[in-house]
């Protein structure tokens, strides 16, 4: 089993991400999830309950952009390895505070 690209199909790498806050009613600790695509297919995902309760949906969000952006970083690593090269990689995200933190270089 594996993944077949024809030579016209695109080969870029996206990240997805998202987080419910306070998403679990035991512990009030939110889920991460993820998705990594090569091209059009999926190669990479996950959905993890976070380690501790976030104080903001800012925060969880933050926390899940950071995790896709970790597995992004390694599987471009691996690429690179390969021959392959990527200028930019979107990793998108639906909470604009959470794109702001991540933006901010301080």
């Amino acid at each position: 089993m594996g993944l077949w690209y024809t030579k016209d199909s695109g080969f870029e790498l996206t990240g997805f991400s998202d987080a419910d806050y306070t998403g679990c009613k035991d512990t009030f600790m939110s889920t991460s999830g993820r998705a990594q695509f090569l091209g059009e297919k999926l190669v990479s995902w996950s959905s993890k309950k976070q380690d501790y309760t976030a104080l903001s949906t800012a925060e969880a969000e933050y926390v899940s952009l950071s995790a896709c952006y970790a597995q992004v970083l390694w599987m471009r690593t691996q690429l690179t390895d390969y021959g392959f090269h990527f200028n930019k990689i979107p990793i998108y995200c639906d909470l604009k505070s959470a794109i702001a933190i991540s933006c901010n270089l301080v």
